[in-house]
């Protein structure tokens, strides 16, 4: 009787470590996805406008040829591909990056213990194989070629031996061009693809917004982590041309927004397509508060955590753009 009794208790503690070991697992997953969710959800708000930014889109969608599961199926999983390619790329880097985010004080779960390296990798095989699994419910080619170039830059970003990450100016390049091609996902719907090729000017200048934004946020940020990017034999943009150059160089692509929205404004109209009043009104306001933002960061650079926090103010904006390039358009 006290053999057996001794026997059930060690099964029941077995039982009980099996679920605290599985549990632990679930927690490191959903701790890594939560340390990224911001940008993760910020590149998938790209692949939403790449489906909503062009005019016709809506009544494409709302035809009477395709049902609602059909359109749920050709549209919903791109933006969540995007989310998990996005996360699975940061976290990724925070494998390889794990000494230098040390340095530079950044809490972040396999650094602080929250989350083993090993379990950051499953996280980034389970995020990758899900994202294409869910491309392929689309039964699109073109989207599945699309996320297959953001899988070689996500990968190739932080892989030791092409490093992306690591070379000048290639690196918030490389940030850039997944971010349009985020943004590209969403119009290879079987709803946008006619209408993107159809607009090539739109196209165009959603790429641009998009992505000067994207490379002006990945400077920013590069400015708080100089101390630690330079132990380690980095060569950021502002490592190279000085805090103050760097932001005299995210000022002049700020404007560059401001100048390139009416730009393209008044192209698409003498081309006799149509374009959006509100959408450039919202974007140039956008453009101008970043501005603002940077003539301030200039009296602060001196100091990391200040520069990292105007960087956090900055974000709001740079969600607010997505938004701004889509409403304009339902309106028409």
């Amino acid at each position: 009787m006290i053999t057996v009794a001794i026997n059930g208790k060690q099964e029941q503690e077995q039982q009980t470590n099996g679920v605290r070991k599985k549990t632990s697992f679930v927690r490191s997953q959903l701790v890594l996805f939560q340390s990224r969710k911001k940008f993760a959800f910020l590149y998938c708000l790209a692949t939403v406008t790449g489906l909503f930014c062009l005019p016709g889109v809506l009544s494409e969608l709302s035809s009477s040829g395709p049902d609602l599961l059909t359109i749920v199926r050709m549209t919903l999983p791109l933006p969540l591909s995007s989310l998990l390619v996005t996360a699975g790329t940061y976290i990724l880097n925070d494998l390889v990056d794990v000494d230098l985010d040390r340095a530079n004080g950044k809490k972040r779960p396999i650094p602080s213990g929250l989350a083993s390296k090993k379990q950051a990798r499953i996280f980034v095989v389970l995020a990758f194989g899900m994202a294409v699994l869910i491309t392929a419910i689309t039964l699109r080619p073109a989207s599945l070629i699309v996320l297959s170039l953001m899988l070689v830059i996500g990968i190739a970003y932080s892989a030791p031996k092409v490093a992306l990450m690591k070379r000048f100016m290639i690196k918030t390049s490389s940030i850039a061009i997944f971010y349009i091609l985020c943004a590209l996902l969403g119009m290879t719907s079987a709803y946008s693809l006619d209408l993107a090729i159809n607009n090539p000017i739109l196209v165009t200048s959603v790429f641009l917004t998009l992505a000067l934004m994207v490379f002006i946020s990945s400077t920013l940020n590069d400015m708080g982590d100089i101390d630690g990017d330079k132990a380690v034999g980095r060569r950021t943009i502002p490592i190279v041309i000085g805090k103050d150059g760097t932001l005299k160089l995210t000022t002049i692509l700020a404007a560059s927004i401001l100048a390139l929205t009416w730009i393209f404004y008044g192209a698409i109209l003498v081309t006799g397509n149509e374009g959006s009043l509100v959408t450039t009104i919202t974007t140039t306001v956008i453009a101008l508060i970043v501005m603002m933002t940077l003539c301030r960061m200039r009296h602060g650079q001196r100091n990391a955590e200040f520069m990292r926090r105007q960087h956090k103010k900055l974000f709001p904006f740079q969600m607010a753009v997505h938004p701004c390039l889509v409403i304009g358009f339902f309106m028409l």
